[in-house]
């Protein structure tokens, strides 16, 4: 069974224009190769009219929905945008009424968890070779307060890998979870879209193997060798030559078909032999990356659980020595990778200083 495919990218200001012109096709040349322009009016918005320039578009619906009146800051994230999809063999069981259909349902769940006004444009791609959707999120919580990290925090992101397979299933989708509990890196989007991009080429040139080899094969099996007693050959001394022997050109002819083919399925060997090598020898290297990054990974987990746990026994000697003017913040605790005090001291309040009407 196929798996869904949910993933996310924050977008700031600065994000907005280059991935709106991409999203809505606004440009004709395209880094992407795998996009056939041919087909981009096939590609369609869920709720079009939303949005028309996604810069300009979507900082106009934050200002008039925001509750606060101070401007939002430079570097806030405006948008969640997160790529719906599949793998290519669910969407070559589905008509176009169905693709729809998928993609609406997975919108429709979006809507019921984060608003569906928030939901400022959902550009579905059939364009390349695997359909998918492009749906971007402004972050307003039920206060209507903009915070990326407040509604998209860990806990909600680990619901939406849970839910929203479910939520397809509940609706007829034959479509299931990802591997829960996997050690694999949760890719960004552009990391996912290169990955499929190679994904892709490597698929097209393990195809173009498995056609020249089977062509190879098919011109061995097709060739019909002689048995032993065909094989044997009549042949007369040469006059005049020592050495050298006269036989029937039909012979001739058999001899040079065979050494043809006998050369041809040596050269196969070969090849193949070579693509093998060449295919352990690129597992060695994965396996070697991998082990090297597991071996860091755990170096690295560790070094955190013993500054950690520093910072605990230093914050306990500090809490000891000063008492109530030590003052931590939430924030600096989170900055650790540590739970904050469910009692958090409060910086003391400084006395104001006398006017003694000197001067310094």
């Amino acid at each position: 069974m196929s798996f869904v495919v949910a993933r996310m990218q924050k977008l700031k200001a600065d994000n907005l224009v280059g991935l709106g012109n991409h999203d809505q096709r606004k440009t004709s040349n395209h880094s992407n190769q795998d996009i056939d322009v041919s087909r981009s009016q096939l590609n369609y918005d869920l709720v079009a009219g939303r949005t028309q320039n996604f810069k300009t578009d979507i900082q106009n619906y934050i200002d008039n929905r925001k509750a606060s009146q101070r401007a939002v800051r430079k570097d806030a994230v405006l948008a969640n945008e997160w790529v719906i999809t599949s793998d290519k063999s669910f969407f070559e069981q589905l008509d176009e009424k169905q693709t729809r259909a998928y993609f609406e349902t997975a919108k429709q769940y979006f809507a019921d968890k984060f608003g569906d006004e928030n939901i400022r444009y959902a550009i579905v791609h059939l364009d390349e070779s695997t359909p998918h959707m492009h749906m971007g999120i402004v972050p307003f919580d039920n206060e209507n307060k903009l915070s990326a990290k407040r509604v998209f925090n860990r806990e909600t992101l680990q619901k939406i890998q849970d839910e929203l397979p479910e939520f397809l299933q509940s609706k007829g989708f034959k479509i299931e979870r990802g591997q829960k509990g996997s050690e694999r890196k949760n890719l960004t989007v552009p990391e996912y879209k290169a990955m499929q991009e190679n994904l892709t080429e490597n698929k097209q040139e393990l195809e173009t193997v498995k056609s020249d080899t089977k062509k190879q094969r098919q011109e061995l099996d097709q060739y019909q060798f002689h048995d032993e007693n065909d094989a044997k050959i009549d042949r007369k001394p040469a006059l005049f030559k020592k050495g050298y022997s006269v036989v029937q050109d039909v012979a001739l002819d058999m001899l040079e078909r065979d050494a043809s083919q006998g050369q041809l399925a040596h050269d196969l060997y070969v090849s193949l032999q070579e693509d093998n090598e060449k295919l352990r020898s690129e597992n060695k290297d994965l396996r070697d990356v991998n082990d090297d990054l597991t071996e860091k990974n755990s170096k690295l987990a560790k070094t955190l659980a013993n500054a950690q746990d520093l910072i605990k026994r230093m914050t306990k000697i500090l809490k000891e020595k000063l008492g109530d003017r030590l003052h931590i913040s939430a924030k600096v605790w989170r900055g650790a990778g540590l739970k904050a005090s469910e009692n958090p001291t409060k910086p003391p309040k400084r006395k104001p200083e006398r006017d003694t009407g000197l001067k310094r």
